[in-house]
């Protein structure tokens, strides 16, 4: 059964703060070896947390697939695919997490799901010996509805495990952050849920793990991230530094619209601004259906980017052509500035997405 985050605390008072300058990747080592093996690009980020501080983490960069393949058939929630492994059972580990995610078509051209992701029912998969893939239409991590199931035939796929809280930032003896008895003494993480967060820690002891202040005992170690949420990191004592490796996104980036407050994280390893992230309209497009702009931050979608001490504020002003505008610069735009850090995450506020609003796509950058 996959973790799932539980809220228990409120976001405190929102104050105003500049955003400082965007993160950069470490190593993408792209071309060569994608021309030589077919694979994924791949990379190395570092992120870094000061001794006392609190830093927005993003992950956009991917744990590597386990299974890729081409959807041939659609039985209810089974997918058969084809390609190396068809009719095997499929390589997953049981007690880690998946998700599906659509990467093309047999045709080449064809792109309306390209970028939707399913959840993976792993014991629904592991049962079938038969190598058919089971998605879990329920999870509310899934971009599309159950319905489209249906039409992913013909289309190419690749599964991969979640990030989870051990897999990013190790557990037991090797865990890369602060562990201690209380989360009060330890280094924190913080999921974002909408209303408030959920706190987890590593729990020292004879067998250190990660810890719910809310759930007790159970072990949290495969508290997944999914794609494009962010967290919050608590820094106690020391500087923290770590690096994270992995492949890099090469198609289209689907975040759904939804009402309510997200902590959303970018799709590709580079910063990026509103209008990448389909937030706002780019030079000679109308703006993205379902965006609600107004005169002020209290009647207008919102984007808070924190700087490790405070949140700057954007609002979507109404005009001919909605602008992004930071409350504390007045009239400057900031719809094609790149604000929101490739190693960060940003508070999203959506007022009121239209229902059936096109989902916001971000274009996969040049390597």
């Amino acid at each position: 059964m996959k973790h799932r985050f539980k809220t228990i605390l409120t976001l405190p008072p929102l104050t105003v703060a500049t955003v400082r300058g965007g993160l950069s990747l470490l190593a993408l080592l792209a071309g060569e070896l994608r021309g030589q093996t077919g694979s994924a690009p791949v990379g190395v980020m570092s992120y870094a947390a000061a001794e006392n501080s609190t830093i927005s983490l993003g992950v956009p960069l991917l744990r590597p697939a386990v299974v890729t393949g081409t959807v041939s058939a659609v039985t209810g929630v089974n997918l058969t695919l084809t390609g190396p492994a068809a009719g095997a059972a499929l390589p997953l580990v049981a007690g880690e997490s998946y998700f599906l995610e659509v990467i093309g078509h047999v045709d080449g051209v064809t792109t309306t799901l390209v970028g939707q992701r399913f959840e993976v029912d792993e014991a629904g998969t592991l049962a079938d010996a038969g190598g058919l893939l089971s998605v879990d239409v329920a999870s509310a991590h899934n971009t599309a509805a159950a319905s489209t199931l249906v039409g992913l035939v013909n289309y190419r796929v690749t599964v991969r495990p979640h990030w989870t809280l051990a897999a990013l930032l190790g557990t037991g003896a090797k865990a890369k952050v602060n562990a201690a008895v209380s989360a009060a003494s330890a280094d924190q993480v913080l999921a974002w849920n909408g209303v408030g967060f959920s706190v987890y820690y590593v729990r020292s002891g004879e067998v250190p793990q990660w810890r719910n202040t809310a759930t007790g005992a159970a072990s949290q170690d495969g508290a997944i991230l999914p794609p494009g949420v962010g967290l919050f990191l608590r820094r106690q004592a020391g500087e923290l530094k770590f690096a994270v490796p992995g492949e890099v996104r090469t198609t289209a980036f689907v975040r759904p619209p939804f009402a309510g407050s997200q902590l959303i994280a970018g799709g590709f390893p580079v910063d990026a601004s509103p209008v990448d992230l389909k937030l706002a309209a780019a030079a000679g497009q109308t703006p993205s259906a379902g965006l609600t702009a107004g005169t002020a931050p209290s009647n207008a979608d919102q984007l808070l980017a924190w700087d490790a001490t405070a949140f700057s504020v954007y609002y979507l002003r109404s005009g001919q052509v909605p602008q992004w505008r930071n409350v504390a610069t007045g009239l400057l735009d900031y719809s094609t500035t790149a604000i929101l850090p490739a190693r960060g995450a940003s508070l999203l506020l959506l007022r009121a997405p239209a229902a059936g609003a096109a989902l916001p796509q971000m274009t996969p950058f040049s390597l």
